[in-house]
């Protein structure tokens, strides 16, 4: 049996396009939205894309200011990359599209146990740049402090 289809499409506070693939749904538990993508699947951003170059499964949890990221054939930047947590605006999900908006914070998890928070460089000047309102500062710093804390 096919699994429903679904995009998963990542914005920027200012209205720009940002990452954004193609996933099928494996299932929905009291975690939220689990999401499946195959190695070789297109991601794409303006200016960059590839192809995953290991499936990997999102949780889109409901509610919540985060989307996580879980490789199975642990990859990035220095491909040892376990988990990637992109703190983010709550997810709505509606006819095959799941969208939020990326708020550049993120922690990363790497396969030697090694926890913390990645870009905070963007961070502090996308929401200068952007101009984001105090009170989203201020939630997405606490978000991240509390899932990147060891």
């Amino acid at each position: 049996m096919a699994r429903e289809a679904i995009r998963l499409q990542f914005g920027k506070y200012n209205g720009d396009e940002h990452w954004g693939f193609d996933a099928v749904v494996l299932g929905r538990d009291a975690q939220g939205l689990w999401l499946g993508v195959t190695g070789g699947t297109r991601v794409a951003r303006p200016g960059l894309e590839f192809a995953a170059h290991g499936d990997f499964v999102v949780l889109v949890p409901d509610d919540a200011w985060w989307v996580a990221t879980f490789n199975t054939a642990p990859g990035g930047k220095d491909h040892d990359i376990d988990v990637y947590v992109d703190i983010t605006t709550p997810t709505t999900v509606n006819q095959g599209e799941a969208f939020t908006l990326d708020l550049d914070l993120d922690v990363v998890k790497r396969t030697n146990g090694d926890l913390g928070i990645d870009d905070e460089d963007e961070f502090a000047a996308r929401s200068v740049s952007h101009g984001w309102p105090a009170w989203l500062v201020t939630r997405a710093r606490a978000v991240a402090d509390r899932h990147g804390a060891v």
